[in-house]
């Protein structure tokens, strides 16, 4: 699968290095002023990356906060980066359909679109199942995910970018079977448009809409309580919202 090699490689990282402390930050402003900001809850992030949720929590007084991914690569930076700023945080290398974690959690959060990886919509679906056996009677889980509406009508089919580390970045996005596929080609010179060094990397990932989401909460025995349309809270609006922010409970 695509995101077995791409998580894991360095460049991910660089690509995706434009995504700053601040708009963690913003969510997270959010998540609390939508569920409470008790401390004593048990956290759970869920495919966590780097780490930038996990420890903006732990720096925010949470305690108990458990991140999750399946590489290795972002692990270690997230490790890393949680030593850098004297929190402990406990980070495992998992697969999220078949997670092996002893709940209950108070809070799970999914965000940066982390969902919708996989080929079938049953695998997808695991993922939804095992929250809702990890999560509290009385928790919340968090689920930020694109809108799927928003992205069809914004779509960019290319561009280019210098990256940080000074490689360059081309990315062409299409739509096809019901998912939104994207190519990047990093190229080591950022001055060559051409050539054998260019590395490829591929993302695919469902476009599930709201009701989609809606039959696979409720499957799971969730229920969607309310949703937000960016990080900063505003209102859902299927047309014009870039997010879509879901708040979920038993």
């Amino acid at each position: 699968m695509w995101f077995r090699e791409w998580f894991r490689d360095e460049n991910y990282s660089v690509v995706y290095d434009h995504r700053d402390e601040d708009e963690a930050e913003y969510l997270l402003d959010l998540v609390e002023r939508v569920t409470g900001d008790d401390k004593t809850r048990r956290v759970l992030d869920l495919a966590c990356g780097s780490g930038r949720h996990a420890i903006s929590l732990a720096r925010r007084g949470y305690p108990d906060v458990i991140g999750v991914d399946l590489s290795p690569t972002l692990l270690r930076e997230a490790q890393e980066e949680a030593t850098r700023v004297g929190v402990h945080i406990k980070f495992l290398e998992q697969d999220m359909r078949e997670l092996k974690l002893d709940g209950p959690f108070d809070l799970v959060l999914n965000v940066f679109t982390s969902f919708g990886y996989f080929e079938s919509d049953q695998e997808n679906e695991k993922v939804i199942k095992a929250v809702s056996r990890l999560l509290s009677p009385n928790g919340v889980f968090v689920l930020d995910f694109f809108n799927a509406d928003w992205v069809r009508t914004h779509l960019v089919a290319h561009d280019e970018r210098i990256l940080p580390d000074r490689k360059r970045l081309e990315q062409t996005r299409w739509i096809e079977g019901g998912r939104v596929e994207k190519r990047m080609l990093i190229r080591g010179n950022a001055h060559e448009k051409s050539g054998a060094d260019a590395q490829e990397f591929l993302e695919s990932v469902r476009l599930y809409s709201l009701e989609d989401f809606r039959k696979m909460f409720e499957s799971a025995g969730l229920k969607l309580n309310s949703m937000a349309g960016n990080y900063t809270g505003a209102p859902f609006d299927a047309e014009r919202s870039p997010r879509l922010i879901m708040f979920v409970s038993k």
